[in-house]
């Protein structure tokens, strides 16, 4: 959800101008224009999961939504009302201090000492290790869907009847007969949790068989729209589980990540309130005791 919220507030700011009609336009409203380019940067922010073709709706619609609520607002004059100008200066400064902090990080960041490496991102699992506890179900998949039926039982046949898949054989599968690889092999080399797999609507059949398939299963070929969708359960990780480090390595990575700007940020906050100090422009002031 927060994905598609900073999707759909990206192209609210880039559909904002206005401009002679570009030659991929994708919608209009008045004149302000939204093209396949912005639509597709919006749509590189949201889950790999999501139907692309859904998605690619629902983003178009909202953005249509909200071109009709912001000129509307414009037509009554809101810009010029005094909580409103309020609200955007408010706004502008936590847009301005963002961009600083991410300037700062980046700059930390540049070398390789800014990157967690994999002696932190082990402390950092050692350290936290009981709060990385599963707090849901985890699963590994194997997953692909193609358009060619035959394809599809073939692979099916292939994971019946090898129960015990070779990695190297799954790739061979995929190399073969996959319709979107990249999505085939992403799945099948990490674990996700359970809930944020097959969230789209149209996939909803998929979702349903996964919850009923056990280690191993293999659920049968469910066909959507001309394609066939092959799905085999490799491992489910039940809710409380410790995870070994390689499974969730790159959450861990993230969260060392985010712990050492937490740093940079209190470092940063503590060396302007002593420059402020220092120049006499900081200054707390008693505040009056309640009766």
């Amino acid at each position: 959800m927060k994905r598609l919220l900073l999707a759909l507030a990206l192209l609210s700011w880039l559909g904002c101008r206005e401009k002679p009609p570009p030659p991929d336009v994708v919608a209009r409203v008045g004149q302000v224009y939204l093209t396949r380019e912005e639509l597709a940067r919006a749509l590189q922010l949201l889950p790999v999961q999501m139907d692309s073709t859904e998605a690619s709706q629902q983003v178009i619609e909202q953005w249509i939504t909200n071109q009709l609520l912001y000129q509307e607002a414009l037509r009554r004059g809101l810009r010029n009302d005094p909580e409103v100008q309020r609200l955007l200066e408010e706004n502008e400064r936590s847009v301005l201090i963002s961009a600083l902090l991410e300037q700062l990080y980046q700059e930390e960041e540049a070398g390789e000492e800014g990157q967690p490496g994999p002696a932190e991102v082990q402390a950092y699992y050692e350290r936290y290790k009981e709060q990385l506890r599963l707090r849901e179900p985890y699963v590994r998949v194997r997953y692909l869907h193609t358009t060619r039926e035959e394809d599809a039982r073939t692979v099916h046949r292939t994971l019946q009847e090898t129960r015990a898949v070779l990695d190297s054989l799954w790739e061979a599968l995929v190399d073969r007969y996959a319709e979107n690889p990249e999505e085939a092999r992403l799945l099948a080399g990490r674990y996700f949790p359970e809930s944020r797999l097959f969230t789209a609507a149209v996939l909803a059949p998929l979702r349903e068989a996964l919850q009923r398939l056990r280690n191993g299963d293999v659920a049968p070929i469910i066909e959507i729209d001309g394609h066939y969708h092959v799905l085999q359960l490799v491992e489910r990780l039940p809710a409380g589980t410790l995870p070994e480090l390689r499974w969730i390595y790159d959450e861990v990575a993230q969260q060392a990540r985010i712990q050492a700007r937490k740093q940079i940020y209190a470092r940063l906050v503590q060396r302007l309130r002593n420059e402020a100090r220092v120049r006499g422009e900081l200054e707390l002031y008693q505040q009056p005791q309640r009766p």
